[in-house]
């Protein structure tokens, strides 16, 4: 009894201490609320409540019959996409985020994740600080600086589709001297804008939550597979092989 309380109490002490605050694994048979919220819209501002045949976000299979979380967009629909953190990110907090995803088709325009504001558009902040987005068969990491600036891209390669990537983002989630580094299949890239390994800006206008799955680029039907999504507060808490 002695032994087994002792046991009881370190696992107590470790559960406390993780920082891992999203954990998502599809071969995990992990429910796709694990995500976070699901936003689908077939239209701008024209919410769907749950899933239909044209709009979803469920448990199923890739292209080659891989277990993932399965989310789907008919043409001229707008969003599905997965929410995480809502109203839980915090100012000064370093995010480490794993992210594998794969896609059945690579439209222009289409995003597959979002550091989105949501505070301070009402007073000129960034609408998107951070977004991974497809343009002319390639995936940017792109940069808002404020609401009065366009996105820019920092870095930029090919994507394919049914082709499974690896992401690995740390963000500190500051306005001030906030930054960003990106890994791509494990591997650190080098920001085409500042030379540099760590893009230093304003990551944090007033609250930014993240969002994964298909936004725009609504002109092409579109399926996207996702494995693997964690959020930590410490690098260590997420999937090292990611960074």
């Amino acid at each position: 009894m002695r032994i087994y309380s002792l046991l009881s109490l370190l696992s107590l002490a470790i559960t406390a201490s993780s920082k891992l605050v999203v954990d998502y694994n599809a071969e995990h048979d992990d429910d796709v609320s694990k995500l976070g919220f699901a936003n689908l819209e077939q239209a701008r501002n024209d919410k769907i409540k749950s899933n239909t045949n044209d709009l979803y976000i469920k448990a199923g299979e890739d292209w080659r019959g891989t277990k993932s979380a399965h989310f789907h967009r008919k043409k001229g629909y707008i969003r599905a996409e997965m929410h995480a953190l809502k109203e839980q990110t915090k100012a000064g907090e370093t995010y480490y985020i794993t992210y594998s995803f794969a896609l059945g088709a690579i439209p222009d325009s289409l995003m597959v994740l979002q550091w989105k504001e949501y505070e301070a558009n009402t007073h000129g902040g960034a609408n998107i600080p951070l977004s991974l987005e497809v343009k002319n068969k390639k995936i940017s990491l792109e940069y808002q600086a404020d609401g009065h600036s366009k996105r820019v891209a920092q870095w930029t390669t090919d994507v394919k589709p049914n082709t499974v990537y690896k992401v690995g983002l740390e963000i500190l989630a500051r306005s001030d001297n906030g930054h960003v580094k990106l890994y791509w299949g494990g591997e650190q890239v080098t920001f085409s804008t500042s030379k540099e390994k760590m893009l230093v800006g304003n990551m944090f206008p007033g609250r930014s939550d993240p969002k994964i799955g298909i936004y725009r680029g609504e002109e092409v039907e579109t399926n996207s597979y996702v494995y693997q999504f964690q959020i930590g507060t410490e690098r260590e808490d997420v999937d090292g092989s990611y960074f």
